[in-house]
């Protein structure tokens, strides 16, 4: 059986799961939202909404990914979809007909459809000559699907009846009140001599049969979901007088009724997965942006990203021509948590978005937003940024962060990237420090990596296995932020007076305001 293009191996279909707690707080519901829109006809959240179970898994689709990339497959296993897409449309207007002769005429279609696309697909795959295991067991798999004898006449009986269905022409006269139908007895039309008099009105696309486009008249058997009395008319003029057709039509029916393959269903919505992060790659690496695919390792701890930056942000900020600022960063032999500090608003938050978005799409198998990366295999990603206070339930903010903490620290998360970001802002100084330093070692020394963000420099010392990065300030405008965040010694300023007056809420001039709205004695 062939295992698809998201698994390397054949598995129990597992309960359809939900968004999971680190997209909203790395942002990643704003990418795979445009993701679905890439692909709107189908549903594909679910797919990015699961981490891979395993090391495996990832090298699995990086290889499929990266010959759909390489090899520019996207148009072509696009052009597959839209086959398959109209396969399902004319299968649910089958569904509905009524008239004999309808539903059989849609299932003619449904099967040249599929067929066409099963065939295309297979075109596509033996012109590329993929090395991909996905990719090349789907070949096997589509050869032995067209291959099949059934599949051979089909092919030939498809052709028969198309040649047969073209040459069935009608003609419609009008006297009075009396419309007429009978079969076309001329090759010349009527309209012929209307364009030479208005020649404005018509154009020149003709269609394969070389009738202009501007005055045929649609097929009687799929001009409505149900036949009107025109249409029933026409037809029953036709099984008089060709009598052949309607024989072959239901023989066609009758031999191809199963002929359908319901795994490539599945195969046209698995390569949605590609499809729609490769346009939405093509499209932000034409505003600038660079993608790599990470090197992913089983086992160790080597964790390498040159310019690694926010692609959400990279997202949000296309259209308004604003930089995004990238960071390279590593961690060293033995060192499994980063403590970032540093000035307000310096880029502490992003920085830290970043590293979980590098390591999201690099255990999808999807090519990361950096230059480069080495990144070991992670089973989870778990993070925690700051929350506001509960209406509903009535928690405090620190309450709040507590309780979501809880079970993420009873889990045994030792393969997991964690990210914790500004916890405990509520707490005295002091407590805060206590029990930072506490859910820091305690991941730590589960053997996670990961990234605190926060303002208490003495953080930086919670073990010798914990590195300090700071955001910096301008070197001659600390009110200036530079968003580049770099390996040195904790500052423990924060510069909170920068951002007082650059948004101008000094005491002198709150005071000022205040007394000039009236709201001062």
């Amino acid at each position: 059986m062939y295992s698809g293009l998201l698994d390397c191996e054949v598995r129990e279909e597992q309960e359809s799961t939900g968004m999971p707690d680190f997209f909203i707080d790395l942002n990643l519901n704003q990418i795979v939202r445009e993701l679905q829109n890439n692909v709107d006809e189908y549903d594909i959240r679910k797919m990015y909404y699961r981490l891979p179970e395993n090391y495996e898994t990832v090298c699995y689709r990086q290889e499929i990914f990266r010959e759909i990339w390489g090899k520019r497959l996207e148009k072509s296993l696009d052009a597959f979809s839209q086959k398959m897409r109209e396969t399902r449309r004319y299968k649910a207007l089958h569904d509905k007909a009524e008239n004999k002769q309808q539903y059989q005429m849609y299932w003619f279609n449904v099967v040249s459809e599929f067929t066409d696309g099963v065939d295309l697909l297979r075109e596509t795959l033996l012109e590329a000559k993929p090395d991909a295991k996905g990719l090349a067991d789907l070949l096997g798999y589509v050869e032995e699907i067209c291959g099949k004898k059934l599949w051979e006449e089909c092919r030939r009986d498809k052709e028969k009846i198309k040649g047969m269905l073209s040459s069935l022409r009608f003609e419609l006269s009008i006297d009075g009140t009396n419309l007429r139908v009978r079969a076309q007895q001329r090759d010349e039309y009527y309209f012929d001599n209307l364009k030479k008099l208005f020649p404005h009105k018509f154009s020149d696309r003709m269609n394969p049969d070389g009738i202009p486009y501007d005055y045929l008249i649609a097929s009687p058997f799929i001009a409505n979901e149900q036949l009107g009395y025109l249409e029933s008319e026409i037809v029953r003029m036709y099984r008089r007088r060709r009598p052949d057709f309607f024989k072959e039509l239901e023989k066609f029916y009758k031999n191809y009724e199963h002929i359908l393959e319901e795994s490539m269903y599945r195969v046209e919505e698995e390569v949605q997965y590609y499809l729609a992060y490769s346009m939405f790659r093509k499209d932000m690496e034409a505003r600038g942006c660079v993608f790599c695919e990470p090197k992913v390792q089983n086992g160790g701890s080597a964790f390498v990203a040159h310019e690694v930056y926010d692609l959400a942000l990279a997202r949000k900020n296309r259209f308004a021509d604003l930089e995004v600022v990238s960071n390279s960063v590593q961690y060293r032999e033995g060192e499994r948590f980063f403590v970032v500090t540093g000035p307000n608003q310096g880029g502490k938050t992003t920085f830290a978005r970043s590293l979980g978005q590098l390591v999201y799409f690099a255990m999808m198998g999807l090519a990361a937003p950096a230059e480069s990366a080495v990144v070991p295999f992670f089973e989870k990603l778990l993070t925690h940024f700051s929350v506001e206070e509960s209406l509903e339930s009535g928690r405090g903010k620190l309450q709040e962060e507590l309780v979501r903490l809880k079970p993420m620290m009873e889990e045994q998360n030792g393969t997991s990237f964690v990210i914790l970001n500004e916890l405990f802002t509520t707490a005295a100084t002091y407590d805060a420090f206590v029990m930072g330093q506490r859910v820091i070692r305690h991941f730590a020394d589960q053997g996670c990596l990961g990234v605190y963000v926060t303002h208490i420099a003495e953080l930086t010392k919670a073990g010798d296995d914990v590195a300090s990065l700071v955001a910096l300030a301008d070197e001659k405008d600390h009110k200036k932020r530079t968003f580049r965040v770099e390996r040195r010694e904790a500052e423990g300023v924060g510069y909170a007076g920068d951002i007082v007056d650059k948004h101008h809420l000094g005491y002198e001039e709150l005071c000022k305001r205040l007394d000039e709205g009236g709201l001062t004695k």
